[in-house]
């Protein structure tokens, strides 16, 4: 599924999400604030993203490509997620990590460089989620 008429908010409410960027139902975007998502990124069925977060493309190296975020993943404010990784469902990105490996399913990462740190995933941290 498209997410169609971001582009028009890009200056009004500083976030850049590509019309062709590939996001499931239920997106949640906490509050104002800069977001940038590469236009080839794939976002699951209801996540929560905060203001601050970079989801972009790595351009060389073993990495090189664009995360794919599965469904009900938490991620905090300014946190960055790079290169063809997996970020699996129910997984928690928390504020001011980096990310640039896969993440399994309910997994817990914190930090700069990031960390798994638990394995709880985002049970209680998702808002408004919509029926899959």
């Amino acid at each position: 599924m498209q997410f169609s008429g971001l582009n028009k908010y890009k200056l009004k409410y500083g976030f850049s999400i590509p019309v062709e960027t590939a996001i499931g139902k239920g997106l949640y975007i906490g509050h104002f604030g800069s977001i940038a998502i590469n236009p080839k990124a794939v976002i699951g069925e209801n996540c929560n993203i905060s203001p601050g977060n970079t989801i972009r493309q790595t351009n060389r190296g073993k990495k090189q490509g664009v995360p794919t975020i599965g469904n009900k993943v938490w991620i905090g404010t300014n946190a960055i997620i790079v290169g063809q990784i997996t970020i699996g469902d129910n997984a928690l990105i928390a504020p001011g990590a980096i990310v640039n490996f896969v993440v399994p399913e309910y997994d817990i990462v914190l930090g700069y460089p990031g960390k798994i740190v638990s394995y709880n995933g985002t049970e209680g941290y998702i808002n408004r989620v919509l029926s899959i």
